[in-house]
């Protein structure tokens, strides 16, 4: 395989992956490593241009309530903690020293154990955050003429997004990388997600010419309910809706696990757009939290209080996950995964009722990498051969307005 950097300004085919910080659990039972499209595509860019993302020292100023990583090659992250970290925390973070800013749910499990979003874990959550902005700002330090690093510019987020041109065996691609990340430590708001066309992400978008060439989703390491109880092995799952996805990229994706013989699923009646089940699944979770209220305010004994008080934090630290990650409005029209209409296919792994059993929590590893990456560059030389379909495809079904969404980069919303 051929990997370096393109002389073209934008690719013909794209490759979208994002962390979402602190987006571990949802409701139902869903529990994920968000953070593996983020650690496919950095590998992927990697190949192209070099970084040692070995984290090197970690810096915690307990006055400030921040943390510092820096990487061997020089990538700086920073993330402030809403509610402080004690001493015994800063102990406990330096576990990470010597550990691949690639891994970075993995490597806030190896410290903590666990991670919880919705503000009920802040220090993890934001030493997760300083992980992936440094491995993002490694990429810039090292290569700044070979990579676009903007800002992630809705007011309570501290992430970035990084844009960079490549060619796979002489097939121009474009990447992007996001981090979706909330100050404080408090969990995600991934209204910039998958390669939704807002914000200074746009700007991304418009130069890589994202907007206009099929695009691959790399997506999370996950337990879905009902789908994984009855997996075998872990399994990777392709999904674009028939109606508002780009199905001939998704064909792609099946064919190349195939022809690899890598266990996967294809699901093309999911993402649905246009319907009110996010809104109404929000307005469930409005009702039950409202519920624990008056329950709570009736209560007398303190075990009644605290039973009342441990349900209530479930609800906020997994079932809350679920709802709280993104806009209603958006995601009417992108989706839960961050899909401009006609543009993109999603590539998952599903893991098993035995795996999620055993470890509670996903984390990706390097076998999960190299599986995913054979799949993407199979699937890129076949889609290569289907430009024609895959794009004209994406013509017919493209229609978004950013001007609808406006009110997401308001100051106090």
């Amino acid at each position: 395989m051929n990997i370096k950097v393109s002389s073209r300004k934008s690719g013909v085919i794209g490759i979208c992956g994002h962390v979402g910080v602190g987006h571990v659990h949802s409701h139902s039972g869903f529990v994920q490593d968000d953070s593996a499209g983020m650690s496919v595509v950095a590998r992927i860019l990697k190949e192209a241009l070099p970084v040692n993302t070995i984290i090197r020292s970690l810096k915690v100023d307990l006055k400030s309530s921040t943390i510092s990583i820096e990487t061997e090659d020089g990538g700086v992250g920073q993330a402030w903690v809403r509610r402080g970290i004690t001493p015994f925390e800063v102990d406990i973070m330096k576990n990470i020293i010597g550990k691949d800013a690639v891994f970075s749910q993995g490597i806030v499990l190896s410290c903590f154990g666990r991670i919880y979003g919705q503000g009920s874990m802040e220090v993890p959550v934001s030493l997760q955050t300083a992980v992936v902005l440094s491995l993002i700002d490694t990429f810039k330090k090292k290569w700044p003429n070979h990579v676009i690093v903007v800002d992630e510019n809705i007011p309570i987020n501290i992430g970035k997004i990084l844009g960079a041109v490549i060619d796979i065996d002489k097939v121009p691609i474009s990447l992007m990388l996001t981090v979706n990340a909330s100050r404080g430590g408090i969990g995600p708001v991934e209204d910039l997600e998958g390669n939704v066309m807002l914000g200074n992400k746009a700007q991304i978008i418009k130069r890589l010419k994202l907007d206009k060439i099929p695009t691959f989703v790399v997506e999370s390491k996950i337990f879905t309910p009902g789908i994984s109880d009855f997996l075998k092995v872990n399994t990777f799952l392709f999904r674009a809706n028939n109606e508002a996805d780009n199905v001939t990229s998704a064909y792609c994706l099946v064919e190349a696990a195939e022809e690899l013989k890598i266990e996967y699923k294809y699901q093309n009646n999911v993402f649905r757009r246009g319907t009110n089940d996010f809104i109404n699944n929000t307005k469930e979770l409005g009702r039950k939290i409202i519920e624990f209220g008056k329950s709570f305010e009736k209560a007398d004994t303190a075990r009644e209080k605290v039973e009342i008080i441990g349900e209530l934090a479930i609800l906020v630290s997994q079932d809350a996950g679920g709802v709280t990650f993104m806009s209603n409005s958006l995601q009417k029209i992108v989706g839960s995964a961050g899909m401009m209409p006609g543009i993109t296919s999603v590539i998952s792994l599903l893991v098993t009722k035995s795996y999620i059993e055993h470890y509670k929590i996903p984390t990706v590893t390097e076998e999960d990498i190299t599986n995913y990456i054979s799949i993407i560059y199979l699937a890129i030389k076949k889609l290569y051969k289907k430009l024609d379909k895959a794009e004209n495809e994406l013509t017919k079904k493209f229609n978004f307005n950013p001007e609808n969404y406006k009110y997401l980069f308001d100051e106090g919303e």
